[in-house]
């Protein structure tokens, strides 16, 4: 027996269907409007799921791009500043040389004074430096300002460590270089690693009384009197003694009261050096003694800082000073070894900078390579996404048609009555 529907139901379904179409062929006009295919996953479950990891890598890529920007500026800043370190290094440098001049007068010494000092206040504003976000450039993790005055001079308040960007999925970039290595870490080759404040301060230091008179060796002919900076404290004391025989390497403990282990060590050495040793009227320092000129020089008093470490004078046969008595200062203030140790700074600041703009080069290459990987998935999302109009314009033509026939069928069906079918 077979099924039969009625009118009112086979209108129904029609219309249903008519209504379907349409929206067939509205939704088609609509991609072919802006190009687009549709975005909804049950249009298309695969494109969807292709799109959505796509989009990820997009937006992944934005942001390792937004870091490799940050990367650059930062670093090229540190890049001014590290240029601004070398320029004030070499200036050093040239202050050092010249404080070497013995015969500079009290205003120039007071000139380079002056410029020394103004030259450390801009030291320390390139190591307190920080990039356009207001972060601070060489503090390592910390975000406060890494150098600052302390009771022993600048100190660093940093941590050791460098501050990172993300650039790729796998790899990340230093951003910058980590304080304690630029300003508190000068290799030297005559003491390693250094402080760079310490070395300005030392430079000051000479050139500021009680150093400013004070110099690293001093030679006089015969008979001369040493005044050991002697203190309650034992410290040791070792310099270079040359007389008439040699050169050798005084080295004992001195102490205010107990000069006797610093006469002993000179004495033991008078075979060598020619020079004897004995105690002075005061019962205090000594009296050195030769046939022809003694030198004491090379003076390494740990202790010491930045104060002279003893006095040298020549004496007549009467044991009077012929003179005034010349300050000795340690080795390490000497001109020579400040002007290499500025040399030396010099080429790490130079080597420091060489770094940045290692890694400043490294962030430009990822943003390229993150601009191509850009442009390739913007191409791949394209094509997930831009309709084929040739095709989708052919598929809207077949389903206009459809919905004409469907239509004229539909009227033709609706109207023909029971009269038409008895005839």
């Amino acid at each position: 027996m077979a099924a039969s529907i009625g009118n009112a139901l086979a209108g129904k379904i029609t219309m249903e269907a008519f209504n379907r179409l349409s929206g067939d062929i509205s939704s088609l006009q609509a991609q072919i409007s802006s190009g687009k295919n549709d975005p909804r996953p049950s249009a298309d479950p695969m494109r969807a799921a292709q799109l959505s990891v796509v989009m990820e890598q997009r937006a992944a890529v934005a942001r390792f791009t937004e870091n490799a920007q940050l990367a650059t500026d930062r670093l090229d800043q540190a890049d001014v500043q590290m240029e601004e370190l070398g320029n004030i290094v070499r200036e050093y440098m040239t202050i050092a040389i010249q404080a070497a001049n013995d015969t500079l007068t009290e205003e120039g010494i007071a000139g380079l004074r002056s410029e020394a000092l103004a030259l450390r206040t801009a030291l320390l504003t390139v190591a307190n430096s920080r990039d356009t976000m207001g972060l601070p450039l060489f503090a390592g993790f910390g975000s406060g300002e890494p150098f600052a005055n302390g009771p022993n001079g600048v100190e660093y308040l940093g941590d050791g460590g460098r501050p990172t960007l993300r650039l790729t999925e796998t790899a990340t970039l230093a951003t910058g270089l980590n304080g304690s290595e630029v300003f508190m870490s000068v290799p030297t080759d005559q003491e390693g690693g250094r402080s760079l404040f310490e070395m300005v301060d030392d430079l000051i230091a000479t050139l500021t009384l009680p150093l400013q008179n004070a110099r690293p060796n001093h030679t006089v002919e015969g008979k001369g009197l040493f005044s050991p900076a002697a203190t309650r404290d034992p410290v040791q004391l070792s310099f270079d003694l040359t007389g008439p025989g040699g050169t050798v390497t005084i080295s004992a403990e001195v102490m205010r009261g107990a000069p006797q282990p610093l006469l002993d060590a000179v004495n033991a050495a008078s075979p060598t050096t020619g020079v004897t040793a004995r105690l002075a009227a005061d019962g205090e320092n000594l009296i050195f003694e030769a046939i022809g000129p003694m030198t004491l020089s090379n003076f390494v008093q740990p202790t010491a800082g930045r104060q002279p470490v003893g006095s040298f004078v020549a004496l007549d046969e009467a044991d009077l000073p012929t003179t005034s008595a010349t300050l000795i200062r340690t080795e390490r203030l000497s001109s020579s070894r400040m002007v290499g140790n500025f040399n030396d700074a010099v080429a790490h600041a130079a080597a420091q900078r060489a770094e940045v703009g290692a890694l400043g080069r490294l962030a430009e290459d990822h943003a390229k390579v993150l601009a191509e990987r850009k442009l390739r998935i913007d191409q791949s999302v394209a094509n997930l996404q831009d309709l084929d109009v040739a095709a989708a314009i052919t598929k809207l033509q077949q389903l206009l048609l459809t919905e004409q026939a469907a239509q004229q069928t539909f009227v033709k069906i609706n109207g023909t009555t029971l009269f038409d079918y008895i005839r």
